[in-house]
């Protein structure tokens, strides 16, 4: 740890800064502590990334998914705490009181047989936990490797994923660390399948066990050709862990072992594995906590002490270009000519991005598929006797505005429809898919809003909230705006009130009721400011708050009816019969709470992620939720999983679920699902316009899907 620089933040959310861990890439890492005195490692993301939407876009989908995996017997560093949404994101892990294996491997030298088999079978683990959430680590590497005395503990699963597509590597990237990148990473402009993670994981073994680089040192281009040619050194490693890692590294990621098989190989059980991580597991005279860490006072390390810059990600000087594609035919396929890979590393152009040990890596030349707003116009298709819909007219806009609320809006009538654009604009168009009018607003116009009065958006500030409310009429005219901080990225309604979340930061803020001619009906302070949007339901208000409690308002009045504590940085309540549950940070991430401010239940649930980002739609008496991989159904009972339905195909981006009817409707990628009161799959359907990189949900009316893509909508239609 070293000491907090005047720069440095004191407090990060509701957490005191101790000191600092290290820095890089992606950002400055933090320890800071609880108000319970848990301590943690919090990561903050540089200014740089923090400006860039689809950096934030990824982030705030790969923290969600990682808040999933974690827990006792993972041997990962389970994710706590997050905020996505703040100037400068973070996240928050538990901190975990050891080296990470590259210090201990510099520090100590290469571990013993005993500790390498231990360290293998529990990253074996590790990789499984993350892997059966549906993620890859994608950069597995020493200093991302942490040593507890009960075991190690892998960090940083999926997080530098956020890194891919930015505006920094829009031209294609591979994202990872030189020497442990696994050959199709190079080859294929990063696309890592699991066992990508197993190569990592050999040559992590090769140099925990020989206390050398597998593939070397040097320029990163000549460390690059090594993995693409096999040229691999396990001269250092001893005899015995030889078959396990020559296993990890073959070229072929289909001929490479499971997870399950590392485990098995390396000697142990899930039992067996627990026995052998104890104090001092990864060799005599290993290096103990410092007693700063057990008193509480700040440390800061000898100047040879051997701390560096790790556990982030960095950038590198090298371009490669025209590397072939391999197509695995064999275990052992021929590698590509060395003479045609050095010929195309010594011809790239060299990008200096960034100093550091390891890199981003420049490998292809791709168009970064920007397209500008146009409207296009199809022939509606017909669907089919089984209602599977058929594709209809796209609509582009330079992507949605905002992460979340319903993908576009209709007319009470049904006869217009409305879309929010990064373009800055408010979008009408009729039922084709044509250009009624667009009135420029002069800021990304987030998930719009249409009553009898007209039309409202909220419009996005540079934080991803609100900087204020607009209304239109129907003709596109504004009528009037109202300028205010705000958590909310879309409105919701109560009668004619419309109602948004106001608060700049989390500090302090409330709810706001605004008449149609734009007059504050009422205004509630709630103390610490609400994380999201207000939930309405009978006429009353409900909110969750950065004061780790739900309140309940009244709609008319804005009267406070009552408060009650749930978890940390409560999130937005779903009431689901006469149960609202409600997602939040902490130990226990998933509450009911009855509808008079009763708390029924506190739960942890592997199948959805908690958070205040938690969002679920009521579903045959159920809690429907999305994640990345999977929809589940939950009880509004206990928070307990009912059933849950997989996607199917091999995107990762994914929308919040709508019900409409007997069918619950959520995108996965570029795939669309119907799904059944009983979790059964009753169609899917291929979206074109590519994958939208928000959550924003799909709006179902009068026989058509309306979904969001990449640059904007896609209508689908559900019958002729």
């Amino acid at each position: 740890m070293q000491e907090l620089r005047e720069t440095d933040p004191r407090t990060i959310g509701p957490y005191e800064v101790l000191g600092r861990l290290g820095s890089g890439g992606m950002g400055e890492v933090y320890l800071a502590e609880a108000r319970g005195g848990l301590r943690l490692a919090v990561k903050v993301v540089r200014a740089e990334h923090a400006e860039d939407r689809t950096f934030r876009a990824r982030f705030r989908h790969e923290v969600r998914a990682a808040q999933t995996v974690g827990g006792a017997g993972t041997y990962t560093a389970r994710v706590v705490d997050a905020d996505t949404e703040a100037a400068r994101p973070w996240m928050a892990t538990e901190f975990v009181a050891g080296p990470n294996l590259r210090d201990a491997v510099l520090d100590l030298g290469p571990l013993p047989a005993d500790a390498v088999r231990l360290l293998a079978a529990a990253l074996a683990e590790a990789l499984a936990a993350i892997h059966a959430k549906g993620l890859v680590h994608r950069d597995l590497k020493p200093s991302n490797i942490l040593l507890s005395p009960d075991g190690p503990r892998v960090i940083d699963f999926g997080i530098v994923r956020a890194l891919e597509g930015t505006a920094l590597t829009r031209t294609g990237v591979v994202v990872g660390s030189v020497g442990y990148l696994s050959p199709e990473q190079i080859r294929n402009g990063a696309q890592v399948v699991p066992a990508s993670d197993v190569f990592s994981l050999g040559a992590v073994l090769a140099y925990a066990s020989g206390g050398k680089e597998p593939f070397g040192e040097g320029q990163d281009s000549v460390v690059l050709l090594r993995i693409l040619t096999g040229d691999v050194d396990l001269s250092a490693v001893p005899e015995e862990q030889l078959p396990l890692v020559e296993a990890c590294l073959r070229d072929d990621p289909g001929a490479r072992p499971t997870p399950a098989e590392l485990v098995a190989a390396a000697g142990h059980t899930t039992g067996s594995l627990r026995e052998g991580l104890r104090a001092g597991w990864y060799g005599p005279g290993a290096a103990k906590e410092p007693a700063a860490a057990q008193t509480g006072a700040r440390w800061v390390p000898a100047h040879d002490s051997g701390e560096r810059e790790s556990r982030v990600e960095y950038v590198a000087p090298v371009t490669v270009t025209d590397v072939p594609a391999v197509t695995h035919v064999s275990p052992t396929p021929a590698p590509p000519s060395r003479r045609r890979l050095l010929r195309a590393v010594a011809g790239g152009t060299g990008v200096v991005a960034a100093g550091g040990a390891g890199g981003w890596l420049w490998l292809r030349d791709l168009s970064d598929g920007s397209v500008q707003g146009r409207a296009g116009a199809g022939a509606g298709g017909t669907g089919s006797v089984t209602g599977t819909p058929a594709t209809g007219w796209q609509y582009k806009v330079q992507g949605l505005g905002g992460r979340r609320g319903p993908c576009a809006a209709l007319s009470p009538d049904g006869t217009r429809v409305y879309v929010g654009g990064a373009d800055g604009s408010l979008h009408a168009l009729d039922l084709n898919g044509r250009t009624v009018w667009r009135t420029a607003l002069g800021a990304e116009a987030m998930s719009p809003l249409a009553t009898a009065q007209g039309v409202y958006c909220l419009l996005e500030d540079d934080q991803e909230g609100a900087s204020k409310l607009c209304a239109l009429c129907w003709g596109g005219k504004v009528r009037w705006t109202r300028a205010f901080a705000s958590n909310s990225q879309f409105l919701v309604t109560a009668g004619q009130l419309i109602l948004v979340s106001y608060g700049d930061g989390s500090d302090a803020g409330g709810v706001r009721a605004y008449a149609p001619d734009g007059s504050v009906r009422w205004s509630t302070p709630t103390g610490p400011a609400p994380t999201s949007e207000p939930m309405v339901a009978d006429g009353v208000v409900y909110v969750g708050t950065f004061g780790d409690r739900v309140q309940a308002l009244d709609a008319k009045t804005g009267k406070r009816l009552w408060e009650t504590a749930a978890g940390l940085d409560t999130g937005r309540p779903a009431l689901v019969g006469d149960t609202l549950v409600v997602g939040s940070g902490g130990e226990e991430m998933l509450h009911g709470i009855g509808r008079k401010g009763k708390p029924l239940w506190n739960t942890t649930n592997d199948k959805v992620y908690g958070s205040r980002y938690f969002t679920c739609v009521p579903f045959g008496g159920l809690g429907v939720t999305a994640s990345d991989y999977e929809l589940a159904a939950l009880d509004p009972a206990d928070g307990s999983t009912v059933w849950s339905f997989q996607f199917t195909d091999d995107g990762t981006q994914y929308s919040n679920p709508t019900v409409s009817g007997d069918t619950v409707y959520v995108r996965h990628g570029s795939t669309l699902y119907g799904v059944n009161r009983k979790g059964k799959q009753i169609w899917q359907k291929r979206v074109e316009g590519g994958a939208s990189v928000g959550t924003q949900s799909p709006v179902v009316r009068n026989g058509r899907v309306y979904v969001a893509t990449a640059d904007g909508i896609t209508v689908l239609a559900l019958d002729s």
